[in-house]
């Protein structure tokens, strides 16, 4: 236990806790944020029935405490003891009252029987591994194999084919052989006599809302403006802001400054790379929304750092190289808070990908004449892909856009992470991934709100919200996603997905919703994510990397020539294979420190 409570400690390192009973051991590291002097983990019940481990924060704790009286007698004023009364005197079903984000596990001291439950998007993580009578289950994937030394786990051959499509484990998986994660909005039981059953506790109705968009629009800026304001209360220690000037970060800050706690603290990090660079358009929404900003550039020796580092942190391989820039507003924001609001969840929400743009402009693009399209496409892919982000290149988004009027219309389950010829090329004979798990919505007829909810459901949980988590945790840093607000979502999924777009333009309701309450400015600006320049960096130091992980390891289902010839076309500027080549990058790095 010492050894797995040691990898938690920068998710916990104000204090840590253990308990051992005469069958099971129950660890805990603390990050204090409410209830500063109590709060302390492993908590029991009075009886010594019971024993609580718990990650996260419960937002409407001071509701559900009062709601608890006179069935409790209360030690402290934290949110643990609200949860382990809860569960103790409602059983299982009180995750339904839950307002917040959280990974749990309930012992049962009498029966031996557990409760494990994550938060209903999957913000928290929980994995879990079963084998010869042991069940071990922990918040990131290096402190459960401490848990479990001597029986390290294998690849799983269809969690790493998992990961070359999409870039990520789909939910339920991983890419270790035996090893599972309790999905979001679930609960997993371990009876006493071995039984093990998992369940969806929630699933928002989909059942359209018969209001007007003008009436959808007050309703969001109201619910956003309560969820905003919950998150700032739900804290005993100064919560801060990520800020980069887009829509989503600039909208949390806004409604964060002018809620009454003060100067909000604001954070960003940037690139020197222009396309990539985020600093300028932040620093001038800091400056008109009134908030006490920082920013600073990333150098490349500290992206070096973080690039190896990451992938160890992770304990599996993770295609998204924005991990490396999140991982560095993060440390800045560290220096200063402990707790900060994000704008994650507003693009699958609000519809605010370039995807989905995409996917309407293909409807369109599809209606010309076969030998049109023909010209068109052979036009744009006769000059090589620039490496610059695409926000700021108008031949890197027509060469995405003919990728995508090419690609055959599968079912969509998340943005392939690479090309299927490229795919081929790199990873020969990839096997069958997971079948998706039973998830609440069948396919929707319409495919832009199919879209929009797979990737609520997938793309949401299985990177974003990992990969902020990692990121932030990291650094001993807590993240807090208002447009993930329960009642804001419940609200927004029903109502009609053309509300969500101007011509091929999304988040037409967001921008009503908040319309003279941020920046002008930042509704005119390309959207431009929190992404890094893997592909200059694969030019230099990067490439370097990746050629002496080739060189130095059994490269698993990697096509080493494949690879060399991939990072060859991308120095020489033929082609931008950024994407194949750090999801190789990563998948390598993996596997040499789970070599050594």
């Amino acid at each position: 236990m010492d050894a797995a409570l040691q990898r938690l400690k920068l998710r916990g390192p104000d204090e840590s806790g253990c308990f051992a009973g005469s069958d099971f051991v129950a660890g805990h590291t603390r990050l204090a944020i409410i209830d500063l002097k109590g709060g302390h983990q492993p908590i029991r019940d009075p009886s010594g029935r019971w024993v609580l481990v718990f990650n996260g924060e419960i937002y409407n704790y001071r509701e559900l405490r009062a709601r608890l009286a006179g069935r409790w007698d209360f030690r402290d004023d934290s949110d643990t003891e609200v949860l382990l009364a809860g569960l103790v005197t409602e059983g299982a079903g009180f995750v339904e009252r839950l307002d917040g984000m959280w990974a749990f596990v309930l012992h049962d001291v009498a029966s031996g029987a557990l409760l494990l439950s994550r938060d209903r998007f999957g913000k928290k993580p929980l994995y879990y591994r079963r084998e010869h009578g042991l069940f071990a289950c922990a918040s990131e994937l290096p402190a459960l194999a401490a848990l479990v030394p001597d029986a390290a786990p294998t690849e799983d051959a269809a969690g790493i084919a998992d990961y070359f499509r999409y870039g990520y484990a789909l939910p339920g998986t991983t890419c270790l052989a035996g090893v599972r994660e309790v999905m979001p909005a679930h609960t997993l039981r371990l009876g006493a006599d071995g039984s093990m059953a998992q369940e969806r506790y929630w699933a928002p109705s989909v059942e359209p809302w018969t209001g007007s968009f003008g009436e959808a629009a007050e309703q969001v800026r109201e619910l956003l403006t309560q969820a905003v304001r919950r998150r700032q209360l739900a804290s005993d220690v100064e919560v801060g802001a990520f800020l980069s000037g887009g829509v989503d970060s600039t909208t949390v800050c806004a409604l964060a400054q002018a809620s009454g706690f003060g100067r909000l603290r604001t954070f960003t990090a940037g690139f020197a790379e222009p396309t990539f660079d985020e600093r300028a358009p932040a620093a001038r929404a800091a400056a008109e929304l009134g908030t006490l900003h920082t920013a600073e550039e990333i150098s490349p020796d500290i992206a070096a750092t973080l690039a190896t580092e990451l992938p160890r942190r992770m304990g599996q391989p993770f295609g998204d190289s924005s991990l490396v820039p999140s991982a560095l507003v993060a440390s800045v924001a560290a220096q200063q808070v402990k707790v900060v609001l994000t704008g994650d969840g507003s693009d699958e929400i609000f519809g605010g990908y370039a995807r989905y743009a995409g996917r309407l402009l293909r409807q369109r693009y599809r209606r010309l004449p076969a030998p049109l399209r023909s010209i068109i496409e052979r036009s744009v892919l006769a000059t090589p892909e620039p490496y610059a982000h695409h926000s700021g290149s108008l031949l890197k988004r027509a060469h995405l856009f003919v990728r995508l009027a090419r690609e055959d219309r599968d079912a969509y389950i998340g943005p392939p992470a690479i090309r299927k010829e490229t795919l081929a090329q790199l990873v020969p004979g990839l096997g069958a991934g997971n079948s998706m798990p039973d998830l609440p919505w069948p396919e929707d007829p319409d495919e832009l709100r199919h879209m929009l909810m797979m990737d609520c459901l997938v793309y949401l949980p299985q990177d974003i919200l990992q990969k902020v988590d990692r990121a932030t945790m990291m650094f001993s840093l807590e993240a807090r996603s208002p447009f993930l607000d329960k009642a804001l979502f419940e609200f927004v999924i029903r109502l009609p997905r053309q509300w969500h777009f101007s011509g091929l333009r999304g988040k037409r309701l967001l921008r009503a919703a908040m319309e003279g309450r941020v920046p002008d400015f930042i509704w005119d600006r390309r959207k431009q994510g929190f992404a890094s320049p893997v592909g200059h960096w694969l030019r230099n130091w990067l490439g370097d990397e990746l050629l002496a992980l080739v060189d130095a390891n059994d490269t698993g289902v990697v096509d080493a020539a494949g690879l060399r010839a991939l990072l060859s076309e991308h120095r020489a500027g033929r082609a931008d294979h950024s994407q194949p080549l750090w999801l190789s990058y990563s998948y390598l790095r993996w596997r040499a420190d789970a070599a050594g």
